[in-house]
């Protein structure tokens, strides 16, 4: 039996144990995202949920099970409150999206097409990982999915991951950066030291400097050396 063969029978294990498969995707590239198989026989849709890294995976999937919950009552739902992670809405994803996002849906069920529903957080738990989804794949305006499409272009590894904070990943500043080792840095919108363990997430370097285009100074950095500065508009210093 092939890798494919053991995958697409897990698949069809957890479809009929629990109603849906669920496909958690990791990239040196991209965020994460994680969308189901299965749903599709039910309600005839799927359901992705694209980036948002507030989110660790057993949250994701509590997510999903409350949102496939919610529909079996109601197929009309658009918005869908889970008990202590937020209130979550839905949305029609455009087709040039799931081409790219959910290969296992197709090739599971073998069909051309189905709708894809976005799974996104609400204000206070969205982070700038999270596409808009309706919208057609365009890499040119997608700084921080691009890479679904595009060839890495940067002089620096795209195996590289960045320990940060939550603040950077919502858009504030980052103001401190550190290469620790060939393939890991650390960059935090504020104090480092101050950072509360669980604010603290790793992400692709990609997803960084699609969030923030000012922080390009750091492919430069050789392995043991650090920047900082005060702010956006500030030059960046280096650590003495």
């Amino acid at each position: 039996m092939t890798d494919r063969e053991i995958f697409k029978k897990k698949i069809k294990s957890n479809i009929d144990k629990f109603g849906y498969h669920v496909t958690l995707v990791t990239s040196t590239t991209e965020p994460r995202y994680a969308y189901t198989i299965g749903l599709y026989q039910q309600f005839h849709l799927e359901l992705v949920f694209a980036g948002g890294i507030f989110f660790m995976k057993d949250q994701v999937l509590t997510i999903f099970e409350t949102i496939v919950n919610e529909l079996t009552n109601n197929r009309d739902v658009s918005k869908v409150c889970v008990h202590d992670l937020g209130i979550f809405s839905l949305s029609k994803v455009d087709k040039s999206w799931s081409e790219l996002m959910l290969l296992g849906v197709y090739d599971f069920f073998d069909i051309n097409d189905f709708n894809a529903i976005q799974v996104c957080p609400d204000n206070n738990h969205y982070t700038l990982d999270i596409p808009d989804l309706s919208r057609k794949f365009e890499p040119s305006t997608e700084s921080v999915w691009k890479w679904l499409k595009d060839d890495w272009k940067y002089p620096i590894s795209k195996d590289i991951t960045v320990v940060t904070n939550l603040d950077a990943l919502k858009g504030k500043a980052i103001t401190e950066v550190m290469r620790w080792e060939e393939d890991e840095f650390e960059m935090f919108a504020g104090a480092g030291p101050e950072v509360e363990r669980e604010d603290i997430r790793v992400v692709p370097l990609a997803t960084l400097l699609g969030i923030d285009e000012s922080i390009h100074e750091v492919l430069k950095l050789k392995v043991g050396k650090g920047i900082w500065r005060e702010d956006r508009d500030s030059l960046w210093n280096d650590w003495s």
